[in-house]
């Protein structure tokens, strides 16, 4: 029952909510950083732009689910079961990047650069709400682990 009443104070606390959206929009500004600054780095040196989109987001991956599991979210589950939940979802957020991307530039004519950028935004919010919900929710991994 102390349990129960501890895990409802820690999900119900306003300063813990705070800290969690201010950690995640901190590494989630360095993330984007270091995605949109590879990019573009990547299309400098002549890199086709969905290439240069994969090899930013493997970067950017990298940094986040280190970032995200101990500053954001403080997994506790098996780290290998949060890493492979944590390149699922960034694996789904990374196509629908890439299908943005295309979208804006071969269909729109919008600077790749640009399309870049505005994508990301959306894929902010899909990030930490999959994040949040699937990837550090120690209950739904372990369940999905468990059914495997």
């Amino acid at each position: 029952m102390y349990n129960n009443r501890v895990n409802i104070y820690e999900r119900t606390n306003p300063v813990k909510r705070l800290w969690n959206i201010s950690a995640y929009l901190f590494f989630g500004v360095i993330t984007t950083v270091i995605n949109i600054v590879s990019y573009k780095l990547f299309l400098n040196m002549g890199m086709d732009y969905r290439l240069s989109a994969f090899w930013a987001f493997i970067l950017a991956v990298a940094f986040a689910f280190f970032t995200n599991r101990k500053y954001v979210f403080a997994g506790q589950g098996v780290i290998w079961h949060e890493a492979l939940a944590f390149l699922a979802v960034r694996g789904f957020t990374f196509l629908v990047n890439l299908a943005g991307l295309i979208l804006l530039v071969q269909f729109f004519g919008l600077d790749k650069f640009w399309s870049q950028v505005i994508v990301n935004g959306v894929i902010i919010v899909l990030n930490y709400v999959l994040s949040k919900y699937f990837v550090f929710n120690l209950k739904n991994v372990e369940r999905f682990f468990s059914n495997m």
